[in-house]
C-alpha cells in the first residue's frame, strides 16, 4: 500500500529546486525618471510646470481585459519626477467620452473597483516580488496596499503617507501623486532602478490595460512582468521613526456583562514605528487599542464547524504578509485573531514589539505580545518567529515557530516549514509541514499540505492533499476540523470566444475524497458547474453539488433538533448572479436547493449596492436559511445594511447595521473618521446590541479617540 509521507515529499520539492529553473522572460518597458528641484512641482493635478515637459514618457497600454495583448482604446501617458525626498507620478488619461468617466468614490480605501481609476504598483527592493501599491480615481480618492510574494498576501489596510489631485478636463482627467520616500523602504546604495507597473481601468468599458503587458493568468501583483523604473539617484529615505500617541475617552453600559450602570471610559497608549534599516522596520505597541476598528459582520452558521473572520486591527495588519503561513480558513499556524481577543471580548494587550522587513534574501517576522490577566483568562505571552528566502525567481522556502505561554504554567507551541515554488511560470508547487506542541498530549500532531498547480490563461489544474492529525493543536492559529486525510482535485477552462455579448465561458469540476486516519470515509464532493461572464460585466454562475458527510456523532444543529449519526449523500442545485457594480443600482443573488442530511435545505442570499448621490452608498444584504429535517424545521434570517457618506477625501460616517434572529441580535455600529493631518485622525464610535431574549438588555458604547502622528 502507497503512505503518503510527506517528509518524503518535501525533499523530492526542494530537490526540484537545483534541477529545474522557471525561465522566466524579462520585461521590455522601461521609464526613466528626471530629477528636478525641491518644491518645484504645485500638486493640483495640472501637469503644467515645464519639469513635467522634459520627463520621459510611458506610452503604449496594452489591454488586459476585455481583449488580451490588443492596445488600449484610450491614450495614457505616464511620467515620473522626483527630487530628493519625494517621487512624483504624472498621467494624462485621454478620454473620448469624458462625460462617461465614472467617478463617486472619495473614501480612503474605499471601493474603487466602480470607478475610473489610474494605479502604480512599485517594487522598491527590485526583488520582483514585493511591492506598493497606490490607487486614485478623478476625485482624488486614495487606496494604498503592501504587496507581499507576488500578491499572495495584500494588505490593503497600511496606510502610507504620500497625496494625490485629480482633474477631470475635456479630454479626459489628469492625476498628480507625491509619495515621500519616507514612506517607502529601500535600500539608498542601490536605488538607480525599480520595478513599476502602471494600471489604468476605464469603468465604463469594462476595459483593464497595462504598461507592462499581463497574460490573463496574471494579476497586477505579478512583479516578476513588471516594467523597470531606472535613473533613481542620490534620494534619501528622510525621517526613520514614526510615534503615535492616542488618548481616548467614551461613556459605557454593557448590562450583557453584568454593569447596569453607565460609566466613563478614558484611556491613552502609545504605538512607535522605527526603520532600523531601510529594510527592517520595528513596531512597538503600549496599552494597545482597537476601538475604532469595524464591526464584524455576522454570519449564519449552519455546520459544525467554526466560522472564519478575517483580522483587522491595524498593528496585527501592517506587515502581516511576513507572517503568512498555512491555508486561510483551513488551517494556518498563526492566526493574530487569537491574541487579544476571546469568544468576540477584547482582552487588555499591555505591549507587543514587531520586527519585519527584509535582510539580503530572507523575510523576516518577529512579533512579541504580553496580554493582561482578567476574571476567565490568565495573561498570557505570544511569541511568534517566521523566516522565508527568496531562491530562483519566483519561489522561496520558509520556516515558523510560535510559542504561546500563559502565567498558569500551561503552553502551547508550533513549528512548521513550508515552500512554494514556480516553474516554468505557470507550474506552482506548494508545500508546508507543522507539527504542535502541547502540554499533556503526545503524539499524532501533525498537518501537512502538498498542491501542485498549473495555471495559464486557458485553464487551472490542481491537485492537493492536506493532513491533519486528531491531536493537532494550534492554539495561537486556526483549524477547521482535525483528523483527516482530504484529497482534492480541481479543472477550470476558460474559454473567450468571439463576439459582443460573452466575455468568457467557463466551466469547471471540483473532486474532493475526505477520510480519517482510520482509513474510514468521511466526505466525498463532486461539483461541476459553468460560469459566464458577459462583456456588460454581469455574471452568472450554475452547479451541481453531490456531497457526502459522514457524522461520527449527533448534531445538534438547533436546539431540539438533531441530525442522528452516520452518512449522509446531499446533492444540490446552486446559482448565482452577479451585475456589474459600474451601475448605481447592482446585486449579487444566490440560491442553492437540495438535501440537507435526512432533510431539505433552501438557502437564499443577495447583496445590493445602491448609490442615490454621489457619495452616498447603501448596501443591504440578507441571507435566509430554510431547513427541514424529520425532528423538526427551522429558519435563520440574517438582515445587514452598511451605509457609506463621504464628506471629503479625508471624512467620512459609515454605518453597519445588523439584524440576526438565529442568534437573536441587534446591532448598529456607526463610525466617524476625519483624518485631519496626514495620518492622524479624529474618530467617533457608537455601538449599539439589542438581545431578543432580554429586550431590556441593551448594550451602548460610545468612544472619542484622537491619534497624532510625529515624525522624527
Amino acid at each position: 500500500m502507497f503512505i503518503f509521507s510527506y517528509k518524503r515529499a518535501l525533499v523530492c520539492v526542494l530537490f526540484c529546486v537545483v534541477l529545474v529553473h522557471p525561465g522566466l522572460s524579462s520585461p521590455s518597458v522601461e521609464l526613466r525618471a528626471f530629477r528636478i528641484k525641491p518644491d518645484q512641482i504645485v500638486l493640483d493635478g495640472r501637469l503644467d510646470e515645464p519639469q513635467w515637459a522634459l520627463a520621459p514618457l510611458a506610452t503604449g497600454f496594452i489591454q488586459r481585459e476585455p481583449y488580451p495583448g490588443r492596445p488600449a482604446t484610450e491614450r495614457t501617458i505616464v511620467k515620473v519626477l522626483y527630487d530628493e525626498e519625494n517621487l512624483y507620478i504624472g498621467a494624462i488619461l485621454y478620454d473620448s467620452e469624458p462625460a462617461g468617466i465614472i467617478a463617486d468614490e472619495m473614501r480612503r480605501d474605499g471601493s474603487l473597483h466602480r470607478n475610473d481609476t489610474f494605479a502604480v504598483l512599485i517594487d522598491t527592493y527590485h526583488d520582483h516580488r514585493n511591492g506598493y501599491f497606490f490607487e486614485t480615481n478623478p476625485l482624488g480618492a486614495r487606496l494604498d496596499a503592501v504587496v507581499f510574494d507576488e500578491g499572495r498576501e495584500v494588505n490593503t489596510d497600511w496606510d502610507g503617507i504620500w497625496q494625490v489631485a485629480s482633474l477631470i478636463t475635456p479630454e479626459g482627467w489628469q492625476v498628480e501623486i507625491k509619495i515621500p520616500f519616507s514612506t517607502l523602504r529601500f535600500d539608498s546604495g542601490r536605488t538607480s532602478t525599480w520595478g513599476l507597473q502602471l494600471r489604468r481601468i476605464i469603468r465604463r468599458k469594462n476595459e483593464e490595460v497595462y504598461w507592462s503587458a499581463l497574460p490573463l493568468d496574471a494579476s497586477m501583483w505579478r512583479l516578476s512582468l513588471a516594467g523597470h523604473l531606472t535613473g533613481l539617484k542620490n534620494i534619501r529615505q528622510g525621517r526613520n521613526m514614526e510615534i503615535k500617541p492616542y488618548i481616548l475617552a467614551g461613556l459605557e453600559r454593557v448590562p450583557s456583562e453584568g454593569s447596569n450602570t453607565t460609566e466613563t471610559t478614558k484611556d491613552m497608549g502609545v504605538d512607535l514605528k522605527y526603520a532600523i534599516t531601510p529594510h527592517l522596520t520595528l513596531d512597538i505597541t503600549i496599552n494597545t487599542d482597537f476601538a475604532q476598528v469595524e464591526a464584524d459582520e455576522l454570519s449564519i452558521n449552519i455546520t459544525r464547524f467554526p466560522l472564519f473572520f478575517p483580522e483587522k486591527r491595524e498593528f496585527f495588519l501592517e506587515g502581516s504578509g511576513f507572517f503568512d503561513f498555512g491555508l486561510r480558513a483551513k488551517l494556518q499556524p498563526f492566526f493574530s485573531r487569537r491574541i487579544g481577543l476571546s469568544a468576540g471580548r477584547e482582552i487588555p494587550i499591555l505591549a507587543g514589539i514587531k520586527l519585519t522587513g527584509k535582510l539580503h534574501n530572507y523575510g523576516i517576522g518577529l512579533l512579541n505580545i504580553q496580554t493582561r490577566s482578567g476574571s476567565t483568562t490568565p495573561g498570557t505571552n505570544y511569541t511568534v518567529v517566521r523566516l522565508k528566502r527568496d531562491v530562483l525567481e519566483r519561489s522561496r522556502v520558509g520556516i515558523i515557530a510560535i510559542n504561546k505561554e500563559p502565567r498558569d504554567g500551561s503552553f502551547n507551541r508550533t513549528i512548521g516549514v513550508d515552500t512554494r515554488l514556480v516553474f516554468l511560470d505557470h507550474l506552482y508547487v506548494t508545500a508546508f509541514l507543522v507539527k504542535t506542541y502541547t502540554q499533556g498530549i503526545h503524539g499524532r500532531d501533525t498537518a501537512g499540505y502538498l498542491k501542485f498547480m498549473w495555471y495559464d490563461p486557458r485553464i487551472l489544474l490542481s491537485l492537493s492533499h492536506l493532513d491533519i492529525a486528531e491531536n493537532f493543536n494550534p492554539e495561537v492559529g486556526f483549524v477547521l476540523r482535525t483528523d483527516i486525510r482530504e484529497t482534492t482535485a480541481y479543472a477550470h477552462l476558460f474559454i473567450r470566444p468571439r463576439g459582443s455579448l460573452v466575455r468568457e465561458y467557463a466551466p469547471y469540476m471540483l473532486v474532493k475524497y475526505i477520510s480519517d486516519h482510520r482509513d474510514r470515509l468521511i466526505g466525498r464532493n463532486l461539483n461541476t458547474g459553468l460560469s459566464v461572464t458577459l462583456h456588460s460585466g454581469d455574471s452568472l454562475e450554475m452547479a451541481v453539488k453531490r456531497e457526502f458527510d459522514y457524522l461520527d456523532y449527533d448534531f445538534e444543529i438547533r436546539p431540539s433538533i438533531v441530525i442522528p449519526d452516520g452518512g449522509y449523500t446531499n446533492q444540490s442545485l446552486y446559482l448565482a448572479i452577479s451585475t456589474d457594480e459600474r451601475r448605481p443600482l447592482s446585486a449579487t443573488l444566490v440560491a442553492e436547493r437540495g438535501d440537507y442530511y435526512d432533510g431539505r435545505r433552501t438557502s437564499l442570499s443577495g447583496s445590493f449596492n445602491i448609490v442615490p448621490a454621489k457619495y452616498l452608498k447603501i448596501s443591504p444584504g440578507f441571507t435566509r436559511e430554510d431547513v427541514s429535517l424529520p425532528d423538526g424545521s427551522f429558519t435563520a434570517s440574517l438582515l445587514t445594511t452598511s451605509i457609506e457618506y463621504t464628506l471629503s477625501t479625508r471624512a467620512f460616517l459609515n454605518a453597519l447595521l445588523q439584524w440576526n434572529d438565529d442568534t437573536g441580535q441587534r446591532s448598529f455600529n456607526i463610525r466617524f473618521n476625519y483624518e485631519y493631518r496626514p495620518n492622524s485622525d479624529i474618530y467617533i464610535v457608537y455601538n449599539e446590541r439589542h438581545y431578543t431574549e432580554t429586550p431590556d438588555t441593551v448594550d451602548r458604547i460610545l468612544i472619542v479617540k484622537l491619534t497624532y502622528l510625529f515624525l522624527i
